[in-house]
């Protein structure tokens, strides 16, 4: 089983493993998938699709599509670097602790990745890029702040996962505030390439949305892991409980995701 931790807790091998395989998958594909596939999928699920439903941002599946998501990555990250305990780390973004390190995910030189990890010259390519550049941009702080430990405190207070309208709209919703106050919070303050829908091209994205996943896990130990809304039955515009999540298949519904022990996968 996978433990995932924190990019304080990583060991210079362990962040060597998590870039090369990385690179690994970005050139080879495995399970019917490369890196490149992530990205497809976060840019046509990003809002609404040709039936009309909210899979992946602004509406209830938002926590469940991303860990089914990161789910895929990280078994593919594993397949790839022949190395079952490969694990995605995550960037705890209220302590002080960066991931933009020349050892880590590239230092950033006037915005840009241009030497280093995750530059084009290690091999980083961008891919269905909107921003007209070869290097990866990143912006950090210039568009906004990061979420304080007050603000996350307060969004764990939340009793109600969320409720309709279903939205970006909804006031008292675990899912909503989250998903703005934090979520949206930290691509704004990563910038560049983050800010947009082909934010995978930047590796923080993975780091980013598990620690997402791993605030809705400690927000499930507390509240009860079986606390999705809406329930089967539900068909106006949104995922239900058993509703498959696009493009994940039959079976990958929010009730098949909600607990991690059972995914192969826990948080150090």
């Amino acid at each position: 089983m996978a433990v995932r931790k924190s990019i304080t807790a990583m060991t210079v091998a362990e962040k060597t493993a998590f870039t090369n395989a990385m690179r690994q998958l970005k050139t080879t594909s495995v399970n019917g998938r490369n890196y490149n596939w992530y990205i497809d999928q976060h840019v046509l699920y990003f809002s609404r699709t040709s039936d009309n439903i909210s899979h992946a941002h602004q509406s209830p599946s938002f926590f469940p599509w991303h860990r089914e998501y990161m789910r895929l990555l990280e078994l593919d990250l594993q397949t790839v670097s022949g190395n079952a305990n490969l694990f995605l780390p995550y960037w705890d973004w209220t302590g002080s602790a960066s991931p933009f390190t020349a050892d880590f995910l590239g230092a950033i030189t006037n915005g840009s990745v241009s030497s280093g990890n995750f530059s084009p010259s290690w091999g980083w390519s961008l891919y269905r890029s909107s921003i007209q550049t070869s290097f990866l941009q990143r912006r950090v702080g210039q568009s906004a702040s990061r979420p304080t430990a007050a603000t996350v405190t307060n969004i764990q207070s939340y009793q109600v996962y969320d409720q309709s309208p279903w939205n970006s709209t909804v006031s008292n919703s675990y899912r909503n505030r989250g998903e703005i106050e934090l979520h949206n919070r930290v691509h704004n303050y990563v910038g560049g390439h983050m800010a947009t829908r082909e934010a995978p091209n930047d590796p923080v994205f993975w780091l980013h949305h598990c620690n997402i996943d791993r605030l809705w896990w400690l927000w499930q130990s507390s509240r009860g892991i079986d606390t999705y809304q809406p329930r089967t039955g539900f068909t106006a515009g949104v995922v239900d409980n058993t509703e498959a999540m696009r493009p994940f298949g039959n079976g990958r519904t929010p009730s098949a995701v909600r607990d991690i022990t059972l995914l192969g996968y826990s948080y150090a």
